[in-house]
């Protein structure tokens, strides 16, 4: 069984969240059967998080100092981005989050950064030498910030690069989770997932 962990920050889009939970959901019920045991779960620093547009959502489990190596045996870490107005960069300094993503880089497992998410991956200091997109409209405002860091900036919607995924926006957010089913499962999986949900 493969186990992902959606990392929410204050302020987290609900869409680049929806993007993830809702197709590895579907493909739980409607997957080929030798792939609908992928287990998805919204882990956070604290237990409930105000998302951009308002609402909030409670996270299934709560990451500390002290249970943070429960964590360590997910497969995958998704990390949603947010807009800095709702908090969403307050935390991107968080030790917790920091630790977790050290121990993803240096085991070569999968992380996916979705956004303006790829800032809060970046401080944690630990992605060097990848190639890496953000997002590229407000002037580039976000993708110039990459030039502050140990990285090969791609001025392209999608990056990815090995187990680095990284994407543009949220409309680029449901794309790659696309390109995470197929990678953990099938082409043909894919194929009966995206046409049980009516998506092109």
């Amino acid at each position: 069984m493969k186990k992902i962990a959606v990392f929410l920050f204050e302020g987290a889009e609900l869409f680049e969240i929806a993007s993830f939970t809702d197709i590895f959901g579907w493909n739980n019920i409607v997957g080929l059967k030798e792939f609908r045991d992928i287990k998805m779960e919204t882990i956070s620093y604290k237990e409930n998080i105000k998302c951009t547009w308002g609402g909030k959502i409670k996270v299934e489990k709560v990451i500390t100092e002290e249970n943070i190596g429960n964590f360590f045996d997910y497969d995958i870490l998704i990390i949603p981005g947010g807009f800095g107005k709702a908090n969403f960069f307050e935390e991107k300094n968080n030790e917790i989050f920091k630790k977790l993503i050290k121990y993803f880089s240096e085991s070569n497992k999968i992380i996916v950064a979705i956004c303006s998410a790829v800032i809060n991956l970046l401080e944690s200091g630990y992605i060097k030498n990848k190639k890496v997109t953000t997002y590229l409209l407000d002037n580039k405002r976000y993708f110039n910030q990459l030039k502050n860091y140990n990285i090969i900036p791609v001025e392209e919607e999608i990056v990815i690069d090995n187990n680095l995924f990284t994407c543009s926006g949220p409309g680029n957010a449901l794309e790659l989770s696309f390109k995470l089913l197929e990678k953990l499962t099938s082409s043909e999986n894919l194929e009966i997932v995206k046409k049980n949900m009516f998506l092109k």
